[in-house]
């Protein structure tokens, strides 16, 4: 198993629980211990009902207490066709997840449990990308390894028929 299935194994146990409640109840979220009174954070805690970072891609909201779903649309499932769209898929949806939860830590910046997350997403974004490009190449211009000139005005572009 090379590590980004271990990644995937690992991100896959641990967000098989929805409810932000169960996942603290089940010992992978810490306890709070900020200066924040602990009432008033857990009235904030009672409050966060997460979506997967799957289900938080798809829908572009991580917190599935604050969506609300346009009239009849459904997101659309985004399902890889091959192993180099599928270590990009789970990339973008874990920077996505570690994304939201930069947002809500703006407003929210003792929620220790919260920040915790926000680096568990953050690290496996970060070891996704880099597998993904040890494989495949650089994702951004700011990525160790890219050369001058760029490779990729040389390979193929997505509207001509694959990644």
């Amino acid at each position: 198993m090379n590590d980004y299935d271990y990644l995937l194994n690992q991100y896959n146990t641990a967000n098989s629980f929805r409810d932000f409640n169960v996942l603290a109840q089940n010992g992978l979220l810490p306890n709070m211990n900020t200066g924040m009174n602990q009432s008033n954070m857990n009235m904030v805690n009672a409050n966060i009902q997460l979506y997967t970072p799957q289900e938080a891609y798809e829908k572009g909201n991580l917190f599935s207490n604050l969506y609300q779903q346009y009239m009849n649309y459904k997101p659309a499932v985004l399902r890889a066709t091959n192993e180099r769209e599928r270590m990009f898929l789970e990339f973008s949806r874990m920077a996505f997840a570690a994304h939201e939860l930069n947002l809500y830590l703006d407003n929210y910046p003792d929620n220790s449990s919260m920040l915790r997350l926000f680096h568990d997403y953050s690290n496996r974004a970060s070891a996704l990308m880099e597998e993904y490009q040890k494989k495949y190449g650089p994702i951004v211009v700011s990525s160790s390894g890219v050369n001058i000139p760029f490779q990729w005005v040389n390979s193929t572009w997505p509207w001509e028929g694959e990644i």
